[in-house]
């Protein structure tokens, strides 16, 4: 058996145990009874997942411009390519999809070299890192009991206060200690691996003086960090009403760091069975009955899996009805010539 099946295998099996283990944990006997759905909050499940996806692709395509500047990045092409990778995600670690395919689509489809590309996938993956640690000690104060909601609102309010004075302070410097630490330690740590070693030979060269960001274009991409973030706590919110499962937003909005930070340990295909336990765990110590967390565990991986599924298809139909949009365009302009 190839290493890459048995690799495969494992993380699969891995992912199942942790299943197994979660509902081992709680009421199992709860499934069997299947919730009443709300469908007006399945509906704004599946708009706050659009809205997700969308507020990603604009911080993506504001990263790919800047990393690039003599070659803007395609708003629709990245957004495919985005909701591409979230897809595959299902089936492959989460992580490897999202670095992988997109630094594949811009180096291809974007003629971008391959340095850049990955730099761009790096540092859109690590803005997501810093604002969960900057959600972290809130959101710590808060599920310890030390502080209330509304005082731990005060203190993310503080420490985003001292996010944009550092912004103003360093200016256009901001995102190149990311490149200097890149280039330093990710880089040299990729290039072990053959198949982004071949791809960033050619693009070492390039990578140099490529990249621009001015202190608009920082305070632009950290606040499409702010909202994204904003949205994924709506979305976990929506998740709850959907199934019948009462929390309120304030508290999905501080437990979330708890689930995503548990969440980059993604050696599972989409995160299956590390996503749960975490969520589990942070459902616990809200005070969602313990009745009530399997089916919030359980729905919520068909409803992530449901909304994944519909967007794909229908970002694959937008892209089939535009490329016969510009198809007929073309036949008519060059009937046009034909006549003149």
């Amino acid at each position: 058996m190839k290493q890459s099946h048995l690799k495969a295998l494992i993380q699969w099996g891995l992912g199942i145990l942790l299943i197994c283990f979660v509902l081992y944990l709680g009421d199992i006997s709860q499934i069997s009874r299947l919730p009443e759905i709300h469908w007006g909050y399945v509906f704004a499940l599946f708009l706050s997942s659009l809205f997700f996806t969308l507020s990603h692709n604009f911080r993506w395509k504001a990263i790919v411009d800047r990393t690039s500047a003599a070659k803007k990045g395609n708003f629709f092409s990245l957004l495919q390519n985005l909701i591409n990778s979230y897809a595959l995600g299902i089936l492959i670690p989460l992580e490897l999809s999202l670095l992988g395919l997109r630094s594949h689509h811009l180096k291809r489809f974007q003629n971008i070299p391959m340095t850049v590309a990955i730099f761009s996938v790096l540092l859109d993956r690590f803005l997501d890192f810093i604002i969960f640690a900057v959600m972290a000690l809130p959101s710590f104060l808060l599920i310890t009991g030390t502080t209330s909601i509304f005082q731990s609102f005060l203190i993310l309010v503080l420490l985003l206060a001292g996010q944009v004075l550092l912004i103003l302070w360093k200016k256009g410097e901001t995102f190149h200690f990311l490149l200097s630490l890149y280039r330093a330690l990710l880089e040299r740590w990729l290039a072990r691996v053959a198949f982004f070693r071949n791809r960033m030979k050619a693009g070492n060269k390039e990578m140099e003086g490529s990249y621009y960001f001015d202190t608009a274009s920082v305070f632009r991409i950290t606040s499409w960090s702010l909202i994204k973030y904003i949205i994924l706590s709506l979305r976990f919110y929506f998740t709850g009403q959907a199934l019948g499962i009462p929390f309120s937003w304030a508290q999905g909005f501080f437990f979330i760091p708890f689930i995503q930070l548990a969440g980059l340990i993604n050696i599972t295909p989409a995160g299956l069975g590390v996503t749960e336990m975490s969520t589990y765990g942070a459902l616990f110590l809200m005070g969602v009955p313990k009745s009530q967390i399997l089916i919030f565990v359980v729905g919520q991986r068909v409803l992530r899996f449901a909304t994944s599924m519909i967007l794909f298809a229908l970002s694959h139909l937008f892209y089939l009805v535009q490329s016969r949009r510009e198809r007929v365009k073309g036949l008519n302009g060059s009937d046009q010539c034909t006549v003149d």
